[in-house]
C-alpha cells in the first residue's frame, strides 16, 4: 500500500512518533506568471473537463501550475509519478504524484536527489488521505537526510500547505487555504504564485545532510 495507506497524518505521527500542530509559517514572494501562461491556467481552472478525473486533474491543473515554477528554478524538476522507494517495510515508499527535487547522476542515468518538496493531489476530495500521504512523504525524506521537507495538497482549485522538520519531529499546517480561481476583486491565481515561488525558494535552501 505504501504512501497511501495513511487514512491521515494522525496515522502517521503514531505510527514514527512525530508531532503535528496548526499554525501559520507559509509567505510570499511576488512572482512574475507570464501572460500566456496566466491565461491557459485560467481558461483551465474553467474548463470541468479539466476536473473530470484524478488524472486529469494532476495533468491539466496542478502540473501545469508547478511547471511554470519549474522554470524558474532550474536546479529543480517536477518529477511526475515516479518510483520513491524509501522503506517498503514501513509503508514507506509508493509512487507521489509529484515530487520536487534535484537530479543526482548516478552512473550514465538521472536520478532522483532527495526531495524538499513533495505535492498530493487531495483525490476524491479527500484531505484527510492527502495530510497523511504528505507527512509520509515528508518524513521519509528526513530519513534520507532532507531537514525540512515541504508539502502541498491540492484538488486542483483548493491549495493547503505543510512543513516537516527533522530536528523536531513536527509537521506544521498551515490554517490557510488558498484558492486558484480569481473572484470578483480578488486576484486569488497571483497570490498562489507568490506564495508557491516563496516555497519553491524556501525548498531551494533546504539541507540535505548526507
Amino acid at each position: 500500500m505504501g504512501f497511501g495507506s495513511f487514512k491521515t497524518d494522525a496515522e502517521v505521527a503514531e505510527k514514527f512518533n512525530l508531532i503535528i500542530r496548526e499554525g501559520f509559517f507559509i509567505e510570499t514572494l511576488p512572482f512574475n506568471i507570464p501572460e500566456n501562461k496566466r491565461h491557459e491556467i485560467k481558461e483551465l481552472l474553467d474548463d470541468p473537463l479539466a476536473f473530470v478525473s484524478e488524472y486529469a486533474i494532476c495533468e491539466d491543473i496542478i502540473k501545469p501550475i508547478l511547471r511554470v515554477l519549474d522554470k524558474a528554478y532550474k536546479e529543480f524538476r517536477v518529477w511526475s509519478h515516479i518510483i520513491y522507494d524509501v522503506d517498503a517495510s514501513v509503508n514507506l515508499s509508493g509512487t507521489p504524484d509529484f515530487l520536487i527535487a534535484r537530479p543526482k547522476k548516478v552512473g550514465i542515468g538521472n536520478l532522483i536527489d532527495v526531495p524538499p518538496l513533495c505535492v498530493i493531489e487531495a483525490k476524491k476530495h479527500d484531505w484527510d488521505n492527502a495530510w497523511g500521504q504528505a507527512l509520509a512523504e515528508s518524513y521519509a525524506a528526513s530519513t534520507q537526510g532532507a531537514t525540512i521537507c515541504y508539502a502541498i495538497i491540492t484538488d486542483g482549485k483548493q491549495w493547503q500547505f505543510g512543513k516537516y522538520t527533522k530536528e523536531s519531529l513536527l509537521f506544521l499546517k498551515d490554517k490557510r487555504n488558498l484558492q486558484a480561481e480569481d473572484a470578483p476583486n480578488e486576484e486569488n491565481l497571483q497570490r498562489l504564485f507568490d506564495t508557491l515561488n516563496w516555497i519553491f525558494a524556501e525548498a531551494s535552501k533546504v539541507v540535505i545532510e548526507r
